[in-house]
C-alpha cells in the first residue's frame, strides 16, 4: 500500500514540475567574425538554457567556434548573454563558462549551476561580474526577459 502512495506523490510531483520551472529558456544564437585572444572566430555558436528549479535560477550554456586549426583561445574565455526584459527597459547578462572547446570542434562541457539570485543578473566588465540587481530584480528578469544577444571576453 505504502509502495503505491509514493508512487501516486512521486507522478503527482512530475505532473506538476514545470510550474516550478520558468525562466528565459532554452536557445542558441550565433556571431561571425569574432576576435577571441589571438584568434579570429568565422563563427561563435552558442547555447544555453536558463531556468529555474525549485525557485533557484539554473544557468547552463556552452560555445563551439570555427576559426584557425590550432589556435587556442585563452582558457579565461567566458561567455555573458543579454537578458532582455520583454515588457520593460531593463537588461543584464548572465555569465556561462563552459570548458573552453577546440577550433571547429564541438561545444565546450558545461555543468548545470545555480548561482545566488544577487549574482544570476549582472553587467559585466571583462569576466568579472558587476553592478547585480537585487534578488527581486533578478527573480523579475528570470519571469520576463529572453536572451537576445552575447558577448565572449576573456
Amino acid at each position: 500500500m505504502k509502495k503505491i502512495q509514493v508512487l501516486s506523490l512521486i507522478a503527482a510531483l512530475s505532473m506538476t514540475a514545470p510550474a516550478f520551472a520558468e525562466g528565459p529558456g532554452k536557445g542558441s544564437l550565433s556571431k561571425s567574425d569574432v576576435t577571441i585572444g589571438d584568434c579570429t572566430a568565422s563563427n561563435v555558436e552558442v547555447k544555453w538554457n536558463l531556468d529555474s528549479l525549485m525557485g533557484e535560477p539554473m544557468v547552463n550554456g556552452s560555445f563551439r567556434w570555427d576559426g584557425e586549426e590550432g589556435c587556442e583561445i585563452p582558457t579565461t574565455t567566458v561567455v555573458w548573454l543579454k537578458l532582455e526584459q520583454t515588457n520593460g527597459p531593463g537588461e543584464g547578462w548572465v555569465n556561462i563558462a563552459p570548458v573552453i572547446p577546440e577550433a571547429n570542434g564541438d561545444f565546450g562541457y558545461n555543468v548545470t549551476g545555480s548561482p545566488d539570485w544577487t549574482e544570476a543578473v549582472c553587467g559585466f566588465n571583462g569576466t568579472q561580474a558587476v553592478n547585480c540587481v537585487s534578488r527581486k530584480e533578478a527573480k523579475t528578469f528570470w519571469k520576463t526577459a529572453s536572451v537576445t544577444d552575447f558577448e565572449v571576453v576573456w
